[in-house]
């Protein structure tokens, strides 16, 4: 999804005078707009819902809700963890279970209505004709990262987790080449540590699959292949209920279409981890 101020400003001096005004509003007022609805928004400017909606198409957007999301995105990324609390952090406790529920419900029907299944069936076929898989992800987005590893590493071989710790990442990519792939996952506040490894893998022709947001232009030039997920939090953080869910689906049809394969390597874990990793019981 386009960037809204940014794109806003750049097709500024093409407005209406009407538009130009709406744009004015807007730009003084991101706050209100991200939650405002359509009507009450067209009260407060002076014109007609659909001069609003005219607008949003102005500037790229399917409709009003396309531009509010962008607006909300726009927002999302910039704040600070501590304003984002502020702002988003005041749940009565009899609500917060509901809200919470609610939302990653929410997450995860709007990627799955927004997720092709083109870019789904590539991912799967990437990974599985892979050399070696390489799996990057930083601060909560290790996390992802962590759980597909443990996933996939279990059906095939040569399957490496990028670790920060002593800062690594040199010795862990040095033998990247052309037919890997990288699994990396990058969502808003977007870190430069990752996009600076996804630039290296690309330089030597190593594909990326990128799990990102909904509105993932600003990022979109780092992704061979995206899997747009909605992430928003009902709190300071995001929510990676929907991420979560397409890793586990990337996993299992993975397995399915490397039955043989994903047999033999799960029987050689097996036999490691009966050597006393667990009770018995």
């Amino acid at each position: 999804m386009i960037d809204f101020m940014n794109n806003m400003s750049r097709l500024y001096d093409s407005f209406t005078n009407s538009q130009k005004t709406i744009a004015a509003y807007m730009q003084d007022n991101l706050d209100y707009i991200a939650f405002a609805t359509l009507e009450d928004l067209a009260q407060k400017v002076g014109f007609s819902t659909t001069t609003i909606i005219r607008f949003a198409r102005a500037l790229g957007y399917d409709g009003y809700s396309e531009m509010q999301k962008a607006v909300q995105e726009n927002i999302r990324n910039k704040v600070s963890l501590p304003e984002r609390f502020e702002t988003e952090g005041q749940i009565p406790d009899d609500e917060l279970l509901k809200r919470s529920l609610t939302n990653d419900i929410h997450n995860i029907e709007e990627t799955f209505s927004n997720i092709s299944e083109e870019a789904l069936q590539e991912t799967v076929r990437t990974i599985s004709e892979a050399d070696t898989v390489y799996v990057l992800g930083m601060r909560s987005s290790f996390a992802l990262a962590h759980y597909m590893f443990s996933r996939i590493a279990q059906i095939r071989k040569n399957v490496h987790l990028l670790q920060s710790t002593g800062m690594f990442f040199p010795e862990e990519m040095s033998s990247a080449k052309a037919g890997d792939v990288c699994i990396a996952y990058l969502f808003p506040r977007y870190s430069k540590t990752t996009t600076n490894v996804i630039s290296w893998f690309r330089k030597y022709g190593i594909k990326i699959i990128l799990f990102t947001s909904i509105n993932h232009t600003p990022v979109s030039m780092y992704g061979d292949i995206l899997l747009p997920c909605s992430v928003l939090g009902i709190s300071y953080k995001n929510s990676f209920a929907a991420p979560l869910c397409l890793t586990n689906y990337i996993a299992a049809a993975l397995a399915s279409c490397n039955y043989g394969k994903t047999k033999e390597t799960l029987q050689r874990t097996e036999e490691i981890l009966s050597q006393g990793y667990y009770l018995g019981l």
